[in-house]
């Protein structure tokens, strides 16, 4: 988990996964937004769990603590750069997240995926998601965290 002051120093590389991201879903991954004001957001408002390997940023999963009575964590975006998928590291970022938002008081996670990312799906279900409901062309995916963290 990165500490408020140290996200400004992953910006740059945080921007350029999700522009690159971005760019291989042929504006997919983002729609309809303006990915610099959304960039911008994340970086000021979000919490950021990082994935390095080899001292490179290579995935990230920003996520949203600011409803507690809520009790409900939101994963607004969740990156890891294609050469380094399919290898376990995923799940470790995921249980980083789940473990900082359990520990302030958080008992789901909760994140939209499109329909049609059969991948990315297949991951939040393999991890414990379940689908929760759908919202025009996205699945609203759940974890309750006590089933995925050791507390």
């Amino acid at each position: 988990m990165l500490a408020p002051r140290e996200v400004a120093s992953y910006a740059a590389n945080i921007g350029r996964l999700t522009r690159d991201e971005q760019a291989s879903q042929a504006g997919a991954l983002l729609r309809d937004v303006d990915l610099d004001a959304y960039l911008d957001k994340l970086m000021t408002r979000a919490d950021v769990a990082v994935l390095e390997v080899e001292r490179h940023c290579r995935g990230f999963c920003a996520f949203y603590t600011y409803e507690p009575a809520l009790g409900v964590a939101f994963i607004t975006l969740f990156l890891v750069a294609p050469d380094v998928r399919r290898n376990g590291m995923a799940r470790g970022l995921l249980e980083v997240v789940a473990a900082s938002a359990l520990q302030r008081g958080f008992r789901y996670l909760t994140l939209r995926v499109r329909d049609d990312n059969a991948p990315a799906i297949r991951f939040y279900l393999g991890q414990g998601f379940r689908i929760a409901g759908r919202h025009q062309t996205d699945l609203e995916m759940t974890l309750e965290m006590t089933r995925f963290v050791a507390v």
